[in-house]
């Protein structure tokens, strides 16, 4: 009887630490998707702001794994932005921005429900400037982005999630050849970005 007693009180502790072990993994092997659409707020005294105006874009973000909450993510964004002052640089009539992202984000659970999702990425930007009559490419410009903010989850079921996003984000062109007065105007910028969207995870 002793020894029954024993072999209950190894195999329950070995199953009640494997189970703590379960509930805190330092690497989860768990991918999540991102897709949702977004609508970029230009503010400040520059070109983007000024001379620009910004629709809705789409954004999406993959990740495979997470370590002790934390997520490394690849992302892509998509935004057209339609010129309205062509006299500033040229006989251009639309921009498309298209950007690749690093992304870092911590996953902080509120309850049930809810997930807040505060993040950081760095990103590079390409801006290709348009005409309408053919779509071809005039001109090009690459920047680069530092991005803060956060989104916050809406646990639909255990696959599904909406999400909204609010984002500040300042990017710039360090390689302009400009006055410092132009480089100021063309070369960098800043935003706020609202986003809505589905989380797959």
């Amino acid at each position: 009887m002793r020894k029954i007693f024993i072999i209950i009180f190894v195999l329950s502790s070995t199953l009640a630490f494997s189970q703590k072990e379960a509930k805190n993994k330092i690497v989860d092997f768990n991918p999540t998707f991102r897709f949702g659409f977004q609508l970029p707020i230009q503010f400040g005294n520059n070109y983007f702001s000024k001379d620009l105006r910004s629709g809705f874009g789409f954004h999406s973000s993959l990740s495979l794994v997470k370590i002790y909450n934390f997520r490394l993510s690849l992302g892509y964004e998509f935004q057209k932005l339609r010129v309205e002052n062509s006299d500033k640089i040229g006989n251009f009539d639309f921009i498309n921005s298209n950007t690749y992202q690093f992304i870092l984000e911590y996953e902080i659970p509120l309850n049930s429900k809810f997930d807040l999702n505060p993040t950081i990425s760095y990103g590079q930007c390409r801006f290709n400037y348009k005409e309408n009559t053919g779509g071809s490419i005039l001109a090009k410009q690459n920047l680069e982005e530092i991005r803060l903010g956060s989104y916050i989850n809406y646990n639909l079921n255990k696959t599904f999630a909406g999400y909204a996003g609010l984002h500040f984000s300042h990017f710039y062109n360090s390689n302009l050849n400009a006055s410092p007065e132009n480089k100021d105007y063309f070369g960098k910028g800043n935003k706020f970005i609202i986003s809505l969207g589905i989380l797959i995870h």
